[in-house]
């Protein structure tokens, strides 16, 4: 699930479709009138944990009903609409998004007006999905992680760790309680749109021990965990807002998918997002695993056993919405097994869920034993992650807001793998003469810091058709004046910038910032250099290897069709290592 963060633009696809389906949506029920009232009351401040049973008991039929939704809204405070809407609906949960986030202040405010319009009632879920790397909703002062794949290469359990408390604890300060992460889906296949780099790598054993630490790191954090795309969303080439990605892959295959999530399970693992794919192997039909009881019941709940929430992805991409109705399709997959729905763009959609999961409640459609199975999940993970309790003060938060912004560094230079390198070019003498092309200004700043007789150019990572002659012939002066090229790579379109620096016939240095499998294609490149994100501490850490100021460590995640799985170079790290410690001065301890 993503939509514009703070300073990227990502599109997550999870969508689906479905064999023989209707020939148009189901129109949704007639809405009745929303009034806040009948609220179930919650005791103010409770010493304690409110007793679950007691608190089911005392709800009505709609306040079950609201708990089961995730909504989303406009806007970065609490208006008449917002109140409208989360005091209306009696939401079980609120997820927010670039739209609603201008500062941490603003976002922590807006978390803690939103949380104050249940104080009478139950706690909603306030969820954002942060998982670093190119997917980032918060950038003000709190820790950025680089992402998935960075952990992935650096090949250490304990950072994954690390990453998901401190990642967590900076969350909480801002008043959030549920993260729609980690990624657990598997990178099997290169041409994968969706996943790439946001996976920790190809090899299942790596992203379930990874995953299963960052979950056990941010669960830590007091942050209710949901790992996502269950029950694998690596392995397809399609885009799911457009059409129904359909997992093709022999059953083995299919099943080795779900380890990960079975590892996450294992750690402790709270909650999973449903993914808006088909799985014929596992089910025997072309259904999207969100409305599937095979998959949501027979393979999640009776094989895995797993007894945590489980939580849709988007009901208003078009392929779900067009074939079913999201109305229609919040019932299916409540049915199915999911407890909570997720819709969080527009009102009417919201309105058209509610109307659906009502009528389907009283009609007996939606049995009150399946209603209340999910409402004992919900409340089950608002209770153990302590949403119940009182939050300190927001100035007393944010005062330790970031604090472990470093680590993020760590993570980055833990990292960074060398794929290609060449006697005399890696590491770098600071005297040459250096021209850097890049996408990204942090990684001018940091290679300008090291290298003073640099010359750069900062070059849009989507150029416009009509620049890009332009472009190329600017380039390729710049590379003609100095004595090596520097090209950063975040998507195919910078690789012919890449072959006309190396027709300058200066020697080229290629620096990845996306996915690794770019790496493979800069063929004239004679030093390539992975850090698997574009995010501030990895271009830093990309600078300081250049220059040899640190190793490169990292080994890759995934398998390129040169290069293997684990492959990297270390030329500097062997070096550092390998000199002999300075002596003790004389009468030190």
């Amino acid at each position: 699930m993503i939509r514009r963060g703070l300073q990227s633009v990502v599109v997550l696809v999870l969508a689906a479709c479905v064999r023989a389906p209707p020939s148009a949506p189901v129109p949704p029920p007639e809405v009745p009138a929303v009034r806040v009232v009948g609220l179930p009351v919650v005791e103010e401040a409770p010493a304690s944990a409110p007793d679950l049973e007691v608190l089911l008991s005392r709800m009505s039929l709609e306040d079950k009903v609201g708990q089961l939704m995730m909504v989303g809204f406009p806007g970065k405070a609490v208006d008449p609409a917002i109140t409208e809407l989360v005091r209306g609906y009696r939401v079980g949960g609120v997820c927010v998004f670039g739209r609603n986030i201008a500062s941490a202040l603003q976002i922590g405010r807006l978390n803690d007006e939103v949380r104050a319009l249940l104080a009478d009632s139950v706690p909603p879920f306030i969820a954002v999905d942060q998982e670093g790397g190119n997917v980032v909703r918060l950038s003000d002062g709190n820790l950025v992680l680089p992402g998935n794949m960075v952990l992935g290469a650096s090949r250490q359990p304990e950072l994954a760790y690390e990453a998901g408390l401190a990642q967590g604890e900076d969350l909480h300060r801002l008043g959030f309680n549920m993260n729609l992460a980690p990624v657990l889906d598997v990178n099997s296949n290169p041409q994968n749109p969706v996943i790439g780099i946001r996976s920790f790598g190809d090899d299942v054993g790596l992203v379930s021990e990874m995953g299963a630490r960052f979950v056990q790191g941010q669960e830590a954090a007091h942050i209710v965990t949901v790992a996502k795309h269950f029950p694998g969303h690596g392995a397809v080439d399609a885009d799911s807002h457009k059409s129904l990605p359909i997992v093709r892959a022999p059953l083995l295959q299919v099943r080795e998918q779900l380890k990960p999530f079975e590892a996450a399970m294992e750690a402790g693992l709270d909650g999973l997002m449903t993914a808006h794919i088909a799985t014929p192997t596992l089910t025997g039909d072309e259904l999207p695993a969100t409305l599937s009881s095979r998959v949501l019941g027979g393979v999640l709940r009776d094989e895995l056993h797993f007894k945590g929430l489980v939580i849709t992805d988007e009901l208003e991409m078009d392929a779900i919405d067009r074939h079913y109705g999201v109305g229609r399709a919040a019932v299916l997959a409540v049915v199915a097994g999911a407890d909570m729905v997720l819709i969080p763009w527009r009102l009417e959609k919201k309105e058209e869920v509610w109307a659906a999961l009502l009528e389907a409640a009283r009609t007996g459609e939606l049995s009150a034993a399946r209603l209340d199975e999910a409402v004992r999940r919900i409340l089950t993970a608002k209770i153990a992650r302590g949403l119940f309790e009182p939050l300190p003060p927001l100035e007393t938060r944010l005062a330790s807001l970031g604090e472990k912004r470093s680590l993020a560094g760590r993570i980055a230079s833990a990292g960074v793998t060398l794929l290609r390198s060449k006697p005399g070019l890696f590491p770098l003498p600071t005297d040459r003469r250096v021209a850097v092309i890049s996408t990204e200004a942090s990684l001018i700043d940091s290679m300008g810091k090291r290298f003073p007789h640099m010359t750069s150019m900062l070059v849009p990572a989507i150029p416009a058709l009509k620049t890009r002659d332009a472009l190329k012939r600017q380039a390729r002066a710049l590379a003609e004046a100095a004595d090596v090229v520097v090209v950063a790579v975040t998507n195919s379109r910078q690789l012919e910038l890449v072959t006309n620096a190396a027709l300058s016939g200066r020697p080229v240095i290629t620096v990845v910032l996306g996915l690794p499998y770019l790496g493979a294609q800069a063929h004239e490149a004679k030093v390539v250099l992975a850090t698997y994100s574009y995010r501030e501490a990895a271009t830093e850490a990309a600078a300081a290897a250049i220059a040899g100021e640190q190793g490169t460590p990292g080994r890759l995640p995934v398998a390129l069709p040169s290069l293997p799985f684990g492959h990297g170079l270390d030329p500097v790290g062997r070096r550092l290592a390998a000199k002999p410690a300075a002596p003790a001065a004389v009468g030190a301890p």
